[in-house]
């Protein structure tokens, strides 16, 4: 059973309500739900403005509504009367607000299984360190990697699934990792997604812990993942940043050689942590007994069983729409 699911925030217009939008949710698309409000009461089609993929659909929607409810049409309505461009700066607001570190802060690490699908919402500076084990015997973990986001706003999606075939990392320079694995956030492919700036793998047992550092980075905010299944990593940014030499920044690229104190402090005891339960290699050799992590170059039933996946695969609401009540609002 999936644990982590995501749905969508949008901002809607509609050519008869002129200066008015609705801003709401749904656990399907944006498309699917403004096509279930064009009824006999509505002459007109609504037009979706925004949308954005989160793990806390109400809580972002419930926030953004606060921000804009001075311009609130009439009570209890998600109707506000201001541009779609202030509404969809009010959920980019709210988003951070209620989807970013706190929102995921526990006592407890998370676990990505198969079929999760996890979006966080970062804001620049914030830092995130992957732990790998060599393999089972091994009494500490090592340091595979440290990310780093550069502008407020990014996100990182990770999306859990069962064969390792399925994902890719461009560090490791797999093939068709710079390719975007949902490029749309519609059935037409029409409505491009938040651009890439990053596209890693994730293996079972590998932690993944996320910083935000506080002050002057003598404490930081803290939560931890861990892979119970192979993820695939999406960094998305609205925002790019760029290096002196004009580069796009990825999310690899670290802005200091020195990471904050508090790191490093909080690393070395991750490091020390028991093994996981489960694990697997980071790079399977079929000789001992593990499935290849890419098909066999020529071999159409190894192409269709681990070569790249459908969007669908990734976001599930790109499947046919479900008949019946959209899941609202």
């Amino acid at each position: 059973m999936t644990g982590h699911t995501v749905g969508f925030v949008y901002v809607l217009s509609n050519e008869a309500m002129p200066g008015i939008v609705k801003v709401g949710m749904t656990g399907n698309l944006a498309e699917d739900r403004a096509k279930h409000l064009h009824g006999t009461a509505v002459p007109l089609p609504f037009e979706v403005e925004f949308r954005v993929v989160t793990s806390f659909p109400s809580k972002v929607e419930r926030k953004a509504h606060d921000i804009l409810d001075p311009w609130r049409v009439a009570p209890n309505r998600e109707f506000f009367r201001v541009s779609p461009e202030d509404a969809t700066n009010a959920v980019k607001e709210a988003l951070q607000e209620e989807a970013g570190i706190l929102a995921w802060r526990s006592s407890e690490q998370h676990h990505i299984d198969e079929g999760d699908r996890v979006a966080l919402s970062l804001k620049a500076g914030d830092y995130f360190v992957v732990l790998t084990y060599p393999n089972i015997m091994v009494e500490r973990a090592d340091i595979l990697d440290v990310w780093e986001a550069h502008s407020d706003g990014d996100m990182l999606e990770l999306m859990g699934t069962a064969r390792p075939g399925h994902v890719a990392g461009f560090s490791d320079g797999d093939p068709r990792s710079e390719e975007d694995p949902v490029p749309y956030l519609d059935r037409s492919g029409t409505v491009a997604n938040v651009p890439l700036f990053a596209r890693e793998r994730l293996v079972i047992g590998e932690r993944l812990l996320w910083f935000r550092p506080v002050g002057n980075g003598e404490s930081c905010l803290l939560t931890m993942f861990e892979m119970r299944a192979h993820c695939q990593a999406v960094g998305r940014t609205w925002n790019p940043r760029f290096d002196e030499s004009g580069f796009p920044l990825l999310l690899t690229d670290l802005s200091s050689d020195e990471p904050p104190r508090c790191m490093v402090r909080t690393v070395q005891a991750a490091m020390r942590m028991r093994i996981p339960r489960q694990w697997a290699p980071r790079n399977p050799d079929p000789e001992d007994g593990w499935e290849p992590r890419h098909p066999i170059v020529g071999d159409e039933t190894a192409l269709r069983i681990e070569g790249p996946q459908p969007s669908e695969h990734w976001l599930p609401q790109l499947r046919s729409r479900p008949r019946g009540r959209d899941r609202r609002r």
